[in-house]
């Protein structure tokens, strides 16, 4: 397991073509859980320490459900854009690569307590905790798209750049557009 999880995140050309070709969708989830599941644990447990444990369950719980869900769903739309290239490959391959996308996450997880435990002080480093995280489980993605879809970088890091603008346009605009409408007209400054 140590071997495989260095080599995803350090030799991403070759670990990711190894796990691509032994497609298993139940070692990608768990390493997806052991990911998330550590960090947000760290996370809630420390910021929230003062609630019973059943609430800080089910915020973990729904926390993993929802990032599972959004990388799913990322996952189906980066899919889309590069068939649209033209460019198939095996999207059980792919969708077996996207668990191990989130590893970056188990490797942030001890910076993720040391910001926890500052408190209210820590959430900067957390924050950029959590960026190094989503840029590095970018990265990685990029390498899935090349070895599930054998494209060059090029195409790989644009079809992850279109699906963020996608995604930015569908989500993040119209949340944008609302909060200035009502900072306009109700005056929330």
């Amino acid at each position: 397991m140590r071997r495989k999880t260095f080599e995803v995140l350090f030799e991403p050309s070759t670990g990711m073509t190894e796990v691509a070709e032994q497609a298993c969708l139940w070692r990608s989830a768990s390493y997806f859980c052991m990911s998330t599941g550590f960090f947000w644990g760290v996370v809630i447990n420390t910021y929230f320490s003062q609630q019973p444990l059943a609430v800080r369950g089910a915020l973990i719980l729904s926390v993993m459900l929802i990032s599972a869900a959004i990388l799913l769903l990322y996952g189906f739309i980066v899919h889309g854009i590069v068939e649209t290239y033209g460019q198939t490959g095996n999207p059980v391959s792919f969708l077996c690569l996207l668990g191990y996308t989130a590893l970056p996450f188990l490797i942030l997880t001890p910076a993720a307590l040391l910001a926890s435990r500052y408190g209210m002080t820590g959430l900067p480093f957390l924050g950029l905790c959590f960026l190094a995280g989503v840029l590095w489980l970018l990265f990685l993605l990029v390498r899935s798209i090349q070895v599930v879809y054998i494209i060059d970088l090029p195409r790989a890091v644009g079809a992850v750049v279109l699906s963020l603008v996608l995604l930015y346009t569908v989500f993040g605009l119209p949340l944008q557009i609302a909060w200035t409408l009502i900072e306009r007209y109700w005056n929330f400054n």
